[in-house]
């Protein structure tokens, strides 16, 4: 597939924003593998975008939050966790176009993360298999 990429032209632009731009001005057609919630703000603002997710699937990538066991402030940690989970705080990651941590806090403008496909990920495979896919990928991209 990297190689197939590659020899379609592929190019590899950088962060988030730097790969949304070009498409957002129109100098290229499409970008891949961008997080979504910069696609929908900027769609938000009236850009000639839009976002498709593939019918297989995508990943999300969650942003966990969580209290070690060893926590010497386990008190003032869920504190924060519970802010964090407050009706306020969830409603501005909605308001971002970033997908709630809850499934109660509803969404616009964008699909809520029950109804975006997802490929189901072989952690073991991703695990045992890293070392190898990171050189393949930089051998055909940094040429």
């Amino acid at each position: 597939m990297f190689k197939q990429l590659k020899n379609n032209g592929v190019l590899m632009a950088g962060a988030n924003q730097e790969a949304l731009d070009p498409v957002v001005t129109g100098a290229k057609s499409m970008v891949i593998a961008s997080v979504d919630y910069m696609t929908y703000q900027a769609k938000a603002k009236g850009e000639p975008v839009d976002l498709i997710y593939p019918a297989e699937g995508t990943v999300i990538s969650a942003r966990p939050a969580l209290i070690l066991k060893t926590s010497n402030n386990a008190d003032n940690a869920q504190a924060f966790m519970d802010y964090l989970l407050s009706d306020e705080v969830q409603k501005m990651v909605a308001d971002a176009y970033l997908l709630p941590g809850r499934s109660d806090v509803k969404v616009q403008g964008r699909p809520s993360a029950s109804e975006i496909p997802t490929l189901k990920v072989n952690s073991d495979w991703m695990i045992a298999n890293e070392k190898g896919v990171i050189q393949q990928f930089t051998d055909i991209f940094k040429k």
